[in-house]
């Protein structure tokens, strides 16, 4: 069978069903619960076999580090390394994630990479080492290599594969500004032992809360207040921030495209040209 030269791949953006922080953990990280669904919001990645050297470009919506600190180029070394490939590559990134969104674009870039790579070069061997590999990049990646809504538990490595009971469309806002995950868990931490903040209750464990929002909405005083908008404007079937901001999605029992392009429409109309709005699906599988 002929190896491949280049692949093209989908990295879908990810919303959070939910975010329930249980405690902090011995290693730093904080144990969570949260339901985590691939969306048809994504970045596109092109890889392509080289002679020598590894070579990002990126392109798109939003700047990102073309350096070791892209997740991308640190799981194209990690790959490449863990399988002693000798080989060059050339990556293309063309970012439609806002970064720092809660969405999840880093970590599915790194994801996809991996997959993408096993793919372009053959690797057959078992999809678990891929899992450990993506645990080493950050906590989200093994989500993406699952490539399916699923109930995340651990520091979001520990993966079971979910049904959403849900509508499935839905509109995502990004505020245009960033909320960066470290200072998120660490206000929460602080505001938790000043019993500002409660842990939550194991009677309410399930349900579809952001524990996260308290802490982030007080610092950004107008997430908080664009939710409450959209809440009582349009009624959505459910209204979270994603993950630890800075984004916030909308999901409506609603198949009308009609109803999401006004709804959009008055979106922008309201909120001025400072917030990125786009309509997206869940998706079951990618």
């Amino acid at each position: 069978m002929d190896t491949l030269s280049y692949i093209n791949s989908f990295a879908p953006a990810k919303i959070n069903l939910g975010l329930r922080i249980l405690g902090k953990r011995e290693d730093g990280y904080h144990e969570i619960r949260t339901l985590m669904a691939p969306i048809s919001i994504g970045d596109n990645i092109y890889i392509e076999r080289t002679e020598d050297g590894i070579v990002l470009e990126t392109s798109g919506h939003f700047d990102v580090p073309k350096d070791a600190n892209n997740l991308a180029l640190k799981a194209a070394l990690l790959f490449l390394s863990h399988y002693s490939i000798q080989s060059g590559l050339k990556i293309k990134l063309t970012k439609v994630i806002p970064p720092g969104a809660g969405l999840g674009g880093g970590s599915s870039d790194a994801a996809t990479v991996l997959s993408s790579l096993k793919e372009l070069f053959g690797i057959k061997d078992s999809i678990d080492t891929l899992f450990q590999l993506a645990a080493q990049l950050g906590s989200d990646v093994p989500f993406f290599l699952l490539k399916k809504p699923a109930l995340c538990t651990g520091r979001g490595e520990k993966l079971q594969p979910a049904t959403i009971h849900y509508p499935r469309k839905g509109i995502l806002f990004y505020p245009g500004f960033p909320v960066q995950t470290p200072w998120a868990y660490k206000k929460y931490r602080e505001l938790l032992d000043q019993g500002a903040v409660h842990p939550p209750d194991p009677a309410t464990i399930d349900q579809p809360l952001n524990d996260l929002e308290q802490v982030v909405f007080s610092k950004y005083l107008w997430l908080g207040t664009l939710k409450s908008w959209l809440i009582n404007r349009f009624h959505p079937e459910l209204c979270l921030m994603s993950g630890s901001g800075s984004s916030l999605f909308a999901l409506f029992n609603q198949e009308d495209p009609q109803f999401f392009e006004s709804l959009i429409q008055e979106a922008k109309n309201y909120l001025g040209s400072c917030c990125w709005i786009r309509s997206f699906e869940i998706l079951e599988s990618i």
